[in-house]
């Protein structure tokens, strides 16, 4: 069999005897113990699919992966690994090194049917390069989520934990009096003594917020789906904006203070509610005051502040969230929202873009206006619930 070829690297040769043999029936395959050995290959022949370990000695496949990129843009590009390998998989899809991963072991007819799509997108991007470009990029979202799928397992055991941690607690925070009244009578330094009591009144808020953050994490692993299935039209739900911006507070705030930042609210205290679930909108703020804590971080200096101002007007609520860090240049701010963008090394580039999903679907508008070296300021503007 000749061309389109598929080039399969793996530093074991147990595992390319099998891809060989599994596989010849269907594609011309050619086969490369290491990264070098690759390279030497597309040097002298041309090959529609890479599909490359991760874990190789000497060059990895993520450098491989690289080179190929900028050498052969056009080719399709697979990583076939094992799930311990999921950080690297991740970069790899963000910089748009692979369209496509495969975990080991692998089964032949999944693996004959990613072949066939990658050989059939190789050729649709040697016709049309904005074809290629919109394919690799569905493609990469849906490879996205059906990570997320595999995470979902994982992630609800230690919330699990959590959760029965935090009945636990609120078993010890219902001994309250007892444990003050205790206190009084035990021989303690006066600060040591106060300082107890002081956690022990704070025991039922802090739990509460517990609560909430662990009931936001449920319902966001649960959403990880949506990212690999289309979105399921539900009921109209309302939220409560200013309980939704105390929470947000309440979870940043620690990362605020160890960034010496701070976070404020200015504003009504009582807003009408919004057409959005609490869920998603606390989504939404705690991604915005997260990103706006990070940025003053990046200017370096202390006493930063995150500001969060509600207003009404007329059937709309808007919640407007200002920073004073380093700000967003222009041509970085025109991009940002775009799937996969991203200035950070360790992000996905789906956070601003799954906000402006969010609100988009609750029938809002998501604005982001910056100026370098002054701030920040996110406009988040929500229709009232009827």
């Amino acid at each position: 069999m000749t061309g389109p070829y598929v080039l399969y690297v793996d530093d074991e040769k147990a595992n390319r005897v099998v891809f060989e043999q599994s596989l010849a029936s269907e594609f011309s395959i050619l086969t490369a113990a290491d990264a070098a050995s690759a390279l030497e290959i597309l040097d002298k022949q041309e090959a529609a699919v890479v599909v490359t370990d991760m874990r190789m000695p000497n060059m990895n496949g993520e450098q491989l992966l690289r080179i190929v990129k900028e050498r052969w843009p056009q080719t399709i590009r697979i990583v076939v690994t094992a799930y311990a390998d999921i950080d690297p998989i991740l970069r790899a899809i963000n910089e748009g090194l692979v369209a496509r991963y495969i975990l080991k072991p692998w089964g032949r007819a999944e693996l004959v049917q990613v072949l066939r799509w990658a050989i059939e997108g190789y050729a649709l991007g040697r016709d049309s390069a904005e074809i290629h470009r919109r394919l690799l990029e569905t493609e990469r979202l849906a490879t996205l989520g059906s990570i997320s799928a595999l995470l979902v397992h994982d992630l609800r055991q230690p919330l699990v934990a959590i959760v029965g941690n935090i009945d636990l607690l609120d078993s010890l925070s219902a001994l309250g009096p007892t444990l003050r009244e205790a206190l009084r009578h035990v021989e303690l330094e006066p600060r040591a003594r106060r300082t107890a009591i002081a956690r022990i009144d704070e025991l039922p808020s802090i739990l509460d917020d517990m609560r909430s953050a662990a009931e936001l994490l449920s319902t966001m692993i649960s959403s990880l789906r949506d990212l690999s299935r289309p979105r399921e039209v539900v009921a109209a739900v309302a939220a409560d904006p200013l309980a939704v911006v105390r929470h947000a507070m309440a979870v940043c705030q620690p990362l605020a203070t160890n960034l010496r930042a701070h976070i404020d609210y200015t504003g009504p205290r009582e807003l009408p509610r919004v057409r959005m679930s609490p869920t998603e909108l606390t989504q939404v703020l705690i991604n915005v005051v997260t990103n706006g804590t990070q940025a003053i971080a990046a200017r370096g200096t202390a006493h930063g502040r995150v500001s969060i101002e509600a207003r009404t007007a007329g059937d709309m609520v808007e919640l407007s969230v200002h920073d004073d860090g380093v700000g967003i240049p222009a041509d970085v701010l025109a991009r940002i929202g775009t799937p996969f963008y991203t200035t950070r090394s360790e992000g996905t580039g789906l956070g601003v873009a799954q906000c402006q999903r969010l609100v988009g679907t609750a029938g809002g508008r998501f604005q982001i206006e910056s100026e370098p070296g002054v701030g920040t300021t996110v406009t988040i503007t929500l229709p009232t619930a009827a």
